[in-house]
């Protein structure tokens, strides 16, 4: 029998709002003192995945990302490691990142920290701020596949956590075939992680190369509309600063500061700036299948 139109459901774009995700603490120690840190996930995979809200967030299919929350002074155990990459980008605070052999980095509000799959890492929350930070994965990742290591190591890696400052990515319009309606001067973009060639890259040479993915932060003026990339795979917004409106379902939906919209290709959403000022998205996209 062949199915109509109306009996094939495509999947729809999902809003997450943050006041929806009560923290979770399961993390490894996470409620004891040293290494309190709760954990919020926007997109992530089916029951006995990395996913800490499975019945309010999206399901992805390479995209997996949310929230970390951590006072200063406390730190994540030992070091983890992830088949998969995990991506850090720091929304506030300062937090020292930290590897199985000793190297360290310092890193402040929109640095970013790329943790290829295999490298040993943690980060512990330094400075006056408690931290919020933003986590993505290249993939979607059984519980029990991600292991912690505890104790003096070492712990070696063939690779290396990167660091990749926001100082050093100069901001780029976005690309004449994505513009913002209205867009000038005002509206730039910039990408901590580039993905696969034809997909966004306002950093070449800076941006951390990345086979299913590309990854970054688009300032939007008041007014304008943030347009969807378009590359034929999903993709994820979080704004980072500010207020908005979106269209799901024909029906106008406000979105505010750390709420979500998860996109299938099927259903790419734009998210219009109702701000005084400038809305701040970041924005994972998902490279074609």
């Amino acid at each position: 029998m062949t199915q109509t139109d109306a009996e094939i459901m495509l999947p729809t774009a999902q809003l997450i709002r943050d006041r929806d995700l009560e923290p979770s603490w399961v993390l490894k120690r996470a409620r004891e003192d040293g290494f309190r840190r709760s954990l919020t996930t926007w997109v992530g995979g089916p029951k006995g995945y990395v996913n800490t809200h499975v019945a309010q967030s999206a399901r992805g299919r390479i995209i997996a990302g949310g929230l970390m929350r951590m006072a200063v002074g406390n730190r994540q155990p030992g070091v983890h490691v992830h088949s998969v990459t995990e991506i850090y980008v720091i929304l506030k605070g300062e937090v020292e990142s930290y590897d199985g052999v000793g190297r360290t980095h310092r890193a402040g509000p929109f640095d970013c920290l790329y943790i290829p799959a295999g490298v040993p890492h943690a980060v512990r929350a330094i400075g006056d701020e408690d931290l919020e930070l933003i986590w993505i994965h290249d993939g979607i990742e059984r519980h029990d596949v991600s292991v912690y290591l505890e104790g003096d190591g070492p712990f070696p890696s063939e690779r290396e956590v990167v660091l990749i400052p926001y100082r050093d990515l100069r901001p780029g319009q976005p690309l004449p075939s994505q513009p913002l309606p209205g867009n000038d001067a005002d509206g730039w973009s910039i990408n901590w992680v580039a993905g696969p060639a034809g997909m966004v890259d306002h950093n070449p040479g800076r941006a951390e190369p990345n086979a299913l993915i590309a990854m970054g932060m688009t300032s939007v003026p008041p007014g304008q509309t943030l347009l969807p990339h378009d590359h034929g795979g999903a993709a994820l917004a979080i704004v980072l600063h500010g207020d908005g409106t979106m269209r799901l379902a024909g029906a106008p939906s406000a979105i505010g500061t750390l709420d979500a919209l998860y996109c299938p290709p099927s259903d790419l959403v734009g998210i219009a700036n109702t701000s005084p000022g400038p809305l701040y998205a970041m924005w994972v996209d998902e490279a074609k299948s």
